[in-house]
């Protein structure tokens, strides 16, 4: 036996994936939100008996160590070792299937880590053992940070003294190397944060300055090939297991506030480092849960990063909430007075459009027609992110009753304010798949209604021929719907289709009934009831715009009758 099977024997497929995912029981099988593209309804299937994964959504599928490939953006040749480190299995050769450049862009990053694990090492050394970082010491302890927290998250000291190149050298690193690494002697004065990713290898480094005259106030390792801080989020090393366990993911600036909260008991926390988020931050934190919870400084600058931030995480699908830091300046600031009053913050802490009407109204109650005009700019385009219809509706009405203006005025304003990532976002649904997916989701539900004819009285009392948005999926289903409404049904159903269907269609759907064979055989009926649900949901969605959009527009022309009339018809159809 190789080692590869040796490390499949070893690793359970369902157990590996709950270590990166929420993972829940479906008949035999699990499924999971699937980490490679935004999803709100789970359509990755874990299959235990098979030991594969598949996602019927972006047609993403393999086993564990397709997984780990795709999920840390590792080759074969790395996903083996690190699975072999994680199973104990002894690797006796070199992997033929690394290439030559693999193998040398293999070891330089591996030395370019060893660099940082050293710096790292060295810089915490010295922080609580020289004389020379007693002044950060003392800061970090004013900070109520304990020795333990210290060396849990590795914080260390950079002294005046440059000297880390020297010593980086004698251990048998060169030049080039140091400065590739990102020249971790660069920093000096500065209490330093190792920054690691998920496999807990450092990649660089966050300086903060403890003397007000050296500048900038953070320092950081510049891009490398191991560092991008656009990607790197900190802590999430060991935020991932709390984050999936309290389901929600708390986003803060500064690493000091990541520490404080961590020590403070609130530790699915993470930061970024040195930039901004990022659109890549967001899709690992999707990996974990669609909720997140902002918490930025309270001054203009943290305000404007908090709205830039729940702005893309709106337009991502995330649930944002956003934490009110009351009369503190920072998450930081705020445990240092108390860590209950930042539990309590946590927990409390409101739905982003609720928030931000907080924020708005919380100076006064009589606005003059420029503040009201003001705040209307500012609020709308908020609201305008909001992906259900009839929730805008609901902020639309609170807006207008606190401004005192007719609905009506505030919906066309509404109406005019543009957002181009919610109609980016719109243009992408279910069967917007990847240049990867070989079957759309809902020619896989054509599939696996031929396939198990038992799911086809579910999927007839749910879903008619119009909510199908694939042409040749409509088709096909137009004919299985006529073929179940025959009270004869003198041939079956694939015969049926066959003497009904063009021999193009009917190609196409030989090849559909194979995938469906060979990928969902034995999660086939889950598989079928997810996609039923997941185009009834869009049916309900594109009712709600419907109806919204008949609706303001009867409230705009003061038809109180026709509005009473379609609130009617609303709830009749959402029954």
């Amino acid at each position: 036996m190789d080692e590869v099977e040796q490390i499949k024997q070893r690793l359970d497929i369902v157990e590996l994936i709950s270590s990166y995912l929420t993972v829940k029981k479906a008949g035999a099988s699990y499924r999971a939100l699937c980490p490679f593209h935004n999803e709100k309804t789970p359509s990755m299937m874990i299959s235990p008996e098979k030991q594969i994964f598949k996602c019927f959504g972006c047609g993403e599928g393999g086993d564990v160590f397709s997984f780990v490939m795709k999920m840390e953006n590792l080759n074969f040749p790395e996903t083996l070792e690190m699975l072999a480190q994680r199973t104990g299995v002894k690797l006796t050769r070199r992997t033929p299937e690394r290439t030559e450049q693999e193998a040398k862009e293999k070891d330089r990053k591996t030395r370019l880590f060893q660099i940082n694990a050293i710096a790292a090492q060295v810089f915490h050394r010295i922080l609580l053992t020289h004389p020379s970082a007693k002044e950060a010491l003392t800061y970090l302890k004013k900070r109520n940070l304990t020795q333990q927290t210290m060396k849990d998250f590795m914080i260390g000291y950079a002294p005046s003294s440059r000297f880390l190149f020297a010593f980086l050298k004698k251990k048998g690193f060169t030049d080039s190397e140091i400065t590739a690494s990102g020249s971790p002697d660069r920093f000096y004065k500065r209490i330093i944060f190792p920054i690691t990713d998920v496999m807990d290898n450092v990649l660089g480094f966050t300086g903060r300055v403890l003397d007000a005259n050296i500048q900038p106030k953070y320092l950081n390792t510049p891009e490398t090939i191991i560092f991008h801080k656009g990607r790197i989020l900190y802590n999430l090393v060991r935020a991932r297991g709390d984050i999936k366990l309290q389901k929600t993911t708390v986003v803060v600036e500064g690493q000091m506030d990541v520490i404080s909260s961590f020590q403070a008991g609130v530790k699915n926390v993470v930061a970024t480092s040195g930039t901004a988020l990022t659109e890549e931050h967001l899709q690992a934190l999707y990996r974990y849960t669609p909720n997140v919870t902002f918490a930025f400084d309270s001054d203009t600058a943290g305000l404007n990063t908090a709205k830039k931030a729940y702005e893309m995480a709106l337009a991502d699908g995330f649930n944002v909430k956003m934490v009110d830091l009351n009369k503190y300046k920072d998450p930081g600031e705020m445990i240092e007075t108390d860590p209950k009053l930042w539990i309590t913050a946590v927990k409390t802490a409101q739905p982003v459009i609720d928030w931000y009407f907080n924020l708005a109204f919380r100076q006064n109650k009589d606005f003059s027609s420029q503040q009201k005009k003001e705040i209307a700019k500012e609020l709308l385009p908020v609201i305008r992110k909001i992906p259900d219809s009839i929730e805008q509706a609901h902020y639309v009405e609170i807006l207008a009753k606190k401004l005192a203006i007719p609905d009506r005025i505030i919906f066309d304003a509404l109406n005019k304010v543009i957002d181009t990532k919610a109609k980016k976002s719109d243009s992408q649904g279910l069967s917007a798949i990847s240049g990867k997916t070989k079957i759309l989701a809902e020619e896989i539900l054509i599939g696996v209604l031929i396939r198990h004819q038992e799911v086809l009285e579910e999927s007839v009392k749910n879903i008619a021929t119009v909510d199908f948005t694939d042409p040749w999926s409509q088709k096909v289903y137009s004919l299985v719907l006529n073929w179940y409404n025959e009270s004869s049904k003198k041939d079956k159903l694939l015969r049926n289709l066959e003497l009904k269907l063009k021999t193009p269609d009917f190609s196409k759907l030989e090849m559909v009934l194979m995938e469906v064979e060979r990928d969902y055989a034995n999660e086939a009926p889950v598989v079928a009831k997810d996609i039923i649900v997941h185009i009834k949901q869009q049916k309900r969605e594109k009712l709600k715009e419907h109806f919204a959009r008949e609706i303001s527009l009867a409230e705009s022309q003061g038809d109180k009758e026709k509005l009473k009339s379609l609130m009617k018809e609303f709830q009749d159809a959402i029954r």
